[in-house]
């Protein structure tokens, strides 16, 4: 971990110590049951040092229908290689069939829901503190040190620099995969560690200054493919929605600290 990051830990962590007694008399205020907030305060002193910024939680309603979503984009993602062999996109198949592999390969949870939902965050927003009943999992990431783009030929995850643009991290795909990773894509979502998606600007006509944190994921949208095959621009549209609203679902890194509701101690359990 880099000075900058334990800083930033270290920072959060004081904010959220400084917050703790408004969060506490959350039933003081007409909220008996339990909330996420007295879920994070009860897992606080055993915990590990929080990074705030990669804190997360998955609400039972988001968990629910996540592998259906993962089942149907790599149904989605099959049917664009098949049109992409019968017309004139054969040159893509090769990152659709990165991208439905990955799908494949990684189960559907533990996951998060998009937003906010570490302490410092709720504790001022408390009517946003959701009932810990309804909350599966909670937890953070230690801050990875890459930025993953999932592009025209596969999957890629570049190392995270300080300051740095996803115009520059796109520069240096391209040295790595070649033009084709991003030939034909105008546009890409972001997806923060937060999991909030934001549509960016990549081409010369529209490039927007975007910076990159670490733990960020990016997707290139797919061009619409041109040829005989009918209906292809629509299946396309609809792996250029879906794809990144589920990834917006990932936790925010790979050393992950989970806690639930249901757990016996404050032991906390791993994802690496």
């Amino acid at each position: 971990m880099t000075a900058a990051q334990q800083a930033l830990k270290t920072l959060a962590m004081a904010l959220a110590l400084a917050i703790a007694p408004m969060a506490v008399p959350l039933a003081a205020q007409g909220q008996d049951e339990p909330r996420l907030s007295d879920g994070w305060l009860s897992r606080l002193a055993d915990a590990p040092p929080v990074a705030w910024s990669h804190a997360f939680a998955l609400r039972e309603r988001t968990a629910a229908p996540l592998d259906q979503k993962r089942r149907r984009l790599v149904a989605e993602l099959e049917t664009l290689m098949i049109r992409a062999r019968l017309g004139s996109g054969a040159g893509r198949i090769k990152g659709l069939a990165a991208w439905q592999q990955r799908l494949k390969e990684e189960d559907a949870l533990p996951a998060r829901t998009p937003g906010r939902h570490d302490l410092p965050w709720l504790g001022a927003h408390l009517r946003q503190d959701p009932p810990l009943a309804k909350v599966a999992l909670w937890g953070s990431c230690e801050p990875p040190a890459w930025v993953e783009i999932w592009h025209l030929n596969g999957i890629t995850r570049l190392p995270w620099r300080q300051a740095q643009s996803l115009g520059a991290a796109l520069e240096k795909l391209e040295r790595q995969n070649g033009a084709r990773a991003r030939a034909g894509s105008d546009y890409a979502w972001l997806i923060t560690p937060t999991g909030a998606l934001h549509r960016r600007g990549i081409a010369a006509w529209n490039a927007q200054a975007t910076p990159l944190a670490p733990g960020s994921r990016v997707v290139l949208t797919l061009p619409r493919s041109q040829g005989p095959v009918p209906g292809a621009g629509m299946a396309e549209a609809l792996v250029n929605a879906r794809l990144p609203a589920y990834l917006a679902t990932r936790l925010p890194g790979d050393d992950c600290t989970l806690w639930t509701d249901s757990d016996d101690d404050t032991t906390p359990r791993h994802r690496e």
